[in-house]
């Protein structure tokens, strides 16, 4: 059995999908009021792709995410890379819910009888009866910071409120949280179980948190949650540690006198924040300017203009007529849809499978990650030079 449910029209606070920030810095709570509520390209993104995962679980006709939005600078766009990550969670629940007693997706809570304002949305649920366990699902559409699972607050507050929710028998809840397009050490699928007791003691914990965003001194902590936070752009504590860092003498990580691996390493760490800080500088700042207020050296400018056909049709008959253009000058060439595409068309196992034996994969590149990542590290050069000396050479 399956069903959908909408997420609550109103926005709490301290809900559940910002409380990775919350818990952590519950001063930003204070810091946000008052603040527009505006969403980032990254979670229009997400919310594109949470919406198609569950269309596709739910067996519904995905055509009009790849119809309704064609232009690729629209973060509603769906690309290759969104088809392949949300294909990767929907396998993997699909696989999960055979012989469950039901299933849900989108599963709204409230739990506002423990604290006001406490409620959220479940990605999916999958509830076994013959082991008496909720499993709970979180997908995650982030790339820039891989999400542990364990001990994980946030997915405790989902599972919480999913447990309660449903009113079922339970002994255990298995927390999941699917991350296709972040690196981590265990994998994009990773998952912790929690016996139903020691979710419901985690109760008071949760009312803790919620209790300390109250306090009109709660404290401000910088960090990586800062990433998706309203009050970021005018955080105090976040542009003095982003300032500082900046200040700081970059030079010595070119001279070979000076060269500091263990510096090198911690300008990393603090890159996400910095970065994060600034993009919600310059959005903050942008948002001010159209609203009409003035920012002292700076000044809105019309974006470049694009052109585009009037009327397509119209066109199309004027460039063959009128300036007898070939087709070949007038239309693009023919080609197969991109695999991922192909494969979100497909719904059987057997078909996806026949479709792999037609896949190749070829890496673009190398990339920078944290030494957790449990991909294999590139071989440098030196090493690989080094292999091919004869040993025997010189003897």
């Amino acid at each position: 059995m399956s069903e959908a449910q909408n997420t609550p029209t109103t926005h709490s606070r301290i809900g559940a999908s910002s409380m990775h920030r919350w818990a952590v810095c519950p001063g930003s709570i204070r810091e946000s009021e008052g603040l527009p509520g505006t969403q980032s390209d990254y979670a229009v993104e997400g919310t594109t792709a949470h919406d198609l995962a569950a269309a596709k679980i739910l067996g519904q006709d995905t055509t009009r995410f790849m119809i309704e939005v064609t232009d690729p600078e629209d973060p509603r766009f769906v690309d290759d890379e969104m088809l392949e990550a949300v294909e990767v969670y929907v396998t993997a629940f699909n696989e999960a819910k055979e012989g469950a007693k039901f299933y849900k997706v989108e599963q709204t809570f409230d739990l506002s009888s423990l604290h006001p304002g406490l409620f959220g949305t479940s990605d999916g649920i999958i509830y076994h009866e013959d082991k008496l366990e909720l499993e709970v699902w979180d997908y995650k559409h982030g790339a820039g910071l891989p999400v542990d699972v364990e001990h994980n607050e946030q997915l405790m507050y989902y599972g919480l409120g999913a447990l309660l929710e449903s009113k079922v028998k339970c002994k255990t809840v298995k927390l999941v949280i699917v991350q296709p397009r972040c690196p981590h050490s265990d994998g994009p699928i990773r998952s912790w179980t929690i016996s139903a007791t020691d979710l419901i003691d985690f109760s008071a914990d949760l009312v803790d948190a919620a209790k300390r965003t109250e306090d009109p001194n709660a404290p401000l902590v910088p960090g990586s949650h800062c990433k998706f936070c309203r009050a970021s752009a005018i955080c105090p504590k976040l542009s003095e540690q982003a300032l500082a860092t900046a200040k700081e003498d970059f030079s010595v990580i070119v001279s070979d006198q000076k060269y500091d691996p263990e510096k090198l390493a911690s300008y990393l760490e603090a890159v996400p924040a910095i970065e994060a800080w600034v993009k919600s500088v310059k959005q903050f700042a942008f948002n001010e300017a159209e609203a009409g207020k003035s920012i002292p050296g700076f000044k809105l400018v019309p974006k470049r203009a694009n052109r585009k056909w009037k009327d397509e049709v119209l066109a199309e008959q004027s460039l063959a007529l009128e300036l007898g253009l070939e087709e070949s000058s007038m239309y693009k060439p023919r080609s197969l849809r991109s695999v991922a595409q192909v494969e979100s068309a497909l719904t059987s196992k057997e078909d996806k499978k026949f479709l792999e034996s037609l896949v190749i994969k070829e890496s673009s590149g190398n990339t920078l990650v944290p030494i957790t990542d449990k991909r294999e590290a590139v071989k440098s050069a030196v090493e690989v030079d080094f292999k091919k000396i004869d040993p025997n050479v010189g003897i």
